[in-house]
């Protein structure tokens, strides 16, 4: 996996490199590098090609700068645009643009007499006016220049991030540039693998320019969890965390996962999570269910072995949560006294991983610190994972969807480590955050995904991988994630995205685990 992190830790480990003997113009020269050759694939070979720099005061636009002189000297078409007070300038800027006047690269400064014109001359446009360091909306001349840039229906590279997004969360201050390419220096930011800011971020390249290695474990231990994530950059990165089964091996070894799920008008959820599990490798899947619904069970899934309660679950929980090695509760378990006797009895009693989902997380949010902080915290010894929606965790957590989708990864770390779980909170971009402040963030999936029973499958493909115990229990909840998304992607493929159905997800799981 790969590490992406926001701007304050970005600015840490560049001051990092800095103070133990890396020049700060040494690091300039090979960004403005990346970003004049990205820049110099959509200008193209032709001789009438052009590209415009935006630069504002600011190290980001000395980035830009120094990437015009070296196109420049490589024989393209270079113009310059300035922003902002030039008595705000940097050193660095002031030297690299030293550099361009010598050059002869002609420089313009904004004002209100430049309109939409301006640009057509240019091919491409280079967005070096905000870095990782915005803290305040962009307003002023500096949104109406953002607002030309996206209206020049020109190709657009932004430097390190696209102007206006904010790297910690994504979320647009004011205005924001719209790339089809982002350069990113050393790692990837936060706010360019989620939304809104990942939808302006384009294709996103992530270049070595020649930070030194950094200790992000020890700058945890005083600044605090949250300032990174970790993510899959490639199928073929995610493909090292796959289980290798050996030739001699049994079914036992490869999980024994018990669902409980389903009740009378609701059978589908148990069928998708169980299905889910076996198609991600689970040895053997027990499906326990309300008695109304266990011919149903029976019938459509022969390979699993279905048990069922009445109105005194206790005994058959206990039996069956002795032989699991992971337990699911709650897809179409619906929310009554009787399914709330079965959340308390599991919650209170089991001795191996739980994963809470859809009506389980219904009854919990009645309640949140009754059930998690209260109640069963004192005496959990086992691993619990939460795997709510954004309109879930708003009732978990009693805070406004809006509040909770606007910084998923916030409301996710949060509620991991006040409450001792693993929280999965869907969304465009999923997250996984542990009580341990790890975060995960997906990489993929679409919006053919919100279909009923999208849910369920997750919940059987966590099941199933929490038998690679060649991978931490952390990076099993990451996989698992990753793997639906990745599901969802393949099936959206086949299909186009309005036709996917839940099905389809689990169909495409053994083509990804080949």
């Amino acid at each position: 996996m790969k590490r992406a992190i926001d701007g304050i830790l970005a600015k840490r480990i560049d001051s990092y490199s800095i103070e133990n003997g890396m020049p700060s113009l040494v690091l300039m020269e090979r960004a403005a590098m990346k970003t004049a050759e990205y820049t110099a694939e959509l200008m193209g070979t032709g001789g009438t090609a052009c590209a415009l720099f935006v630069c504002s005061m600011g190290n980001n636009g000395a980035d830009g700068l120094a990437a015009a002189r070296m196109l420049a000297m490589d024989g393209k078409e270079c113009h310059v645009l300035l922003i902002g007070n030039s008595e705000h300038a940097t050193p660095e800027f002031n030297v690299q643009l030293r550099l361009v006047k010598h050059l002869g690269i002609p420089v313009y400064f904004f004002d209100e007499d430049i309109h939409g014109k301006f640009f057509d001359e240019y091919t491409v446009i280079v967005d070096a006016l905000f870095g990782i360091g915005l803290s305040r909306d962009i307003e002023g001349a500096y949104r109406r220049v953002v607002e030309l840039i996206n209206t020049s229906g020109k190709k657009v590279v932004s430097v390190d991030i696209p102007s206006g997004i904010n790297s910690a969360n994504g979320q647009v201050m004011g205005a924001a540039v719209h790339a089809d390419i982002t350069v990113t220096f050393g790692y990837a930011k936060l706010g360019e693998l989620l939304y809104p800011g990942k939808s302006f971020t384009g294709e996103l390249h992530v270049e070595n320019i020649g930070f030194l290695p950094f200790d992000f474990a020890e700058y945890v231990k005083t600044q605090g969890t949250g300032v990174s994530a970790l993510y899959f950059e490639s199928s073929t990165d995610f493909g090292k965390y796959i289980l290798k089964r050996p030739a001699r091996s049994n079914k036992g070894n490869y999980g024994k996962p018990l669902i409980i799920a389903g009740s009378k008008d609701m059978t589908g959820a148990a069928f998708m999570s169980g299905l889910a599990a076996y198609r991600t490798g689970a040895g053997v899947v027990t499906v326990l269910t309300h008695e109304s619904a266990d011919a149903y069970l029976k019938s459509m899934l022969p390979e699993a072995i279905v048990k069922s309660y009445g109105e005194e679950p206790e005994a058959v929980l206990e039996s069956a949560l002795k032989a699991a090695s992971v337990v699911v509760i709650g897809p179409g378990m619906s929310v009554n006294e009787l399914s709330k006797r079965v959340t308390a009895y599991v919650l209170s009693h089991a001795e191996v991983p739980v994963i809470a989902d859809a009506d389980a997380l219904n009854i919990i949010s009645e309640n949140t610190d009754e059930w998690l902080a209260g109640k069963w915290t004192g005496g959990r010894a086992f691993p619990l994972v939460i795997t709510p929606h954004v309109g879930e965790m708003s009732r978990l957590t009693g805070d406004s969807i809006k509040a909770i989708a606007a910084d998923i990864r916030h409301y996710a770390l949060e509620f991991a480590k006040r409450y001792g779980v693993y929280c999965v909170l869907k969304d465009a971009v999923s997250v996984v955050a542990s009580p341990d402040g790890e975060v995960f963030l997906t990489t993929c999936g679409n919006p053919g995904m919100a279909t009923a029973g999208a849910g369920d499958v997750l919940t059987g493909i966590l099941a199933a991988v929490n038998a690679w115990v060649q991978d931490s229990f952390f990076d099993r909840i990451a996989v698992g994630v990753q793997l639906h998304a990745m599901a969802g992607d393949a099936a959206a493929g086949r299909l186009g995205e309005h036709s996917v159905m839940a099905r389809d997800i689990i169909d495409s799981i053994p083509e990804l685990l080949k």
